[in-house]
């Protein structure tokens, strides 16, 4: 009889994968110094002023994941006026005039080891203990009654208004999932994945974005896996396999409508399509007529490389003298990746 591992899976997110507010304490600490910074170093040089801040990326969509071998803090994009951005013959600053206008501000009002950097879509700040924020930079203004926005990307000005994909996201996790705890189930789709994917230091893997819009293409609306996690992971996982097969591309799924994978980065996604088979292998184990509880927690913990259910896995076997069945739980183990797995505490901060 098939083996139903949703309760495992639901716990291993919750203290695993889920990051909760208490764990965000520092990165807003440290996003409200950035803009402190800002702040004080516009001032100083005579630039003009930030009109507003936009909190974007996967805080914004709540998609973090406890993560030890990939960290970031919260992506907080910074909007100006676009007449304020006036150069001194009065003409646009260029995309890298206004990046570099931030990171001058950020950097002279810091003691930074590593110096904030411009980089393609943002202006990074460091920090020691490993930790980046990232500070997209923006212009905004009002054209024919309407209002726009253009991130300073790499050589040019992009149309881009970041919680244009805030409301999206939000927008389809309510209207797909069948729950609305624990973040609603299409939104703990991505994080899973996103776990998964960070799960080996080996591996080089899509983006978070990219990640989403993928479950989001392929992420159903099914009642009947309501209470079941397990089931819809693995739906999803299979679905994105089967659309990697043939169609490598994928695209913002908000104004503009551009590619948002590149022909140098298409690696990641042939590794994403790679990687789901043997992640498929694993879990679709609880679809077997044989599958027990030792089985399933033996997949899970080859699937996401972790020690997890360890603990459960040896009070099965000690209690079945080490003769329980359950498998071998197969696959991805140490013997074919040669990294430890990622030992995860829950709450310690660090987030990807």
């Amino acid at each position: 009889m098939a083996y139903n591992a949703n309760d495992h899976l639901v716990r291993f997110h919750g203290a695993r994968v889920f990051v909760n507010d208490e764990s965000l304490s520092l990165a807003r600490q440290r996003r409200q110094a950035n803009r402190d910074r800002l702040k004080k170093g516009l001032e100083a040089a005579k630039e003009p002023e930030a009109i507003e801040y936009v909190a974007q990326g996967s805080y914004a969509m709540s998609t973090m994941v406890q993560s030890e071998t990939e960290s970031s803090d919260i992506d907080d994009g910074v909007v100006f006026g676009r007449e304020a951005l006036k150069g001194s013959r009065g003409g646009d600053r260029t995309a890298n005039d206004a990046k570099d206008m931030v990171r001058a501000a950020v950097a002279s009002t810091g003691d930074f080891k590593v110096p904030p950097e411009v980089r393609g879509n943002c202006v990074r700040i460091y920090y020691a203990d490993g930790f980046h924020v990232d500070m997209p930079v923006y212009r905004k203004y009002e054209e024919n009654g309407t209002m726009h926005k253009e991130l300073a990307s790499t050589g040019a000005w992009k149309a881009s208004a970041p919680e244009d994909i805030t409301t999206w996201f939000n927008g389809q996790v309510t209207s797909k999932s069948p729950d609305d705890t624990n973040g609603r189930q299409m939104r703990r789709m991505v994080r899973l994945l996103k776990a998964w994917s960070k799960s080996r230091t080996s591996w080089s893997m899509p983006s978070g974005f990219i990640l989403s819009v993928l479950v989001d293409e392929h992420y159903y609306l099914n009642q009947s896996w309501k209470d079941r996690d397990d089931l819809a992971l693995l739906n999803v996982m299979r679905r994105i396999r089967d659309r990697l097969l043939y169609n490598e591309r994928v695209y913002r799924p908000v104004t503009p409508r551009e590619e948002i994978t590149r022909d140098s980065t298409l690696g990641r996604i042939r590794k994403l399509r790679d990687e789901l088979e043997h992640a498929i292998a694993e879990l679709s184990k609880i679809e077997r007529a044989d599958c027990d509880e030792l089985m399933a927690l033996k997949a899970l913990n080859a699937m996401f490389f972790t020690d997890f259910f360890d603990g459960r896995i040896k009070e099965i076997e000690d209690s079945d003298g080490g003769d329980g069945g359950g498998g071998d739980g197969g696959g991805r183990g140490a013997a074919l990746v040669p990294t430890s797995p990622v030992k995860k505490q829950g709450g310690s901060g660090q987030y990807a």
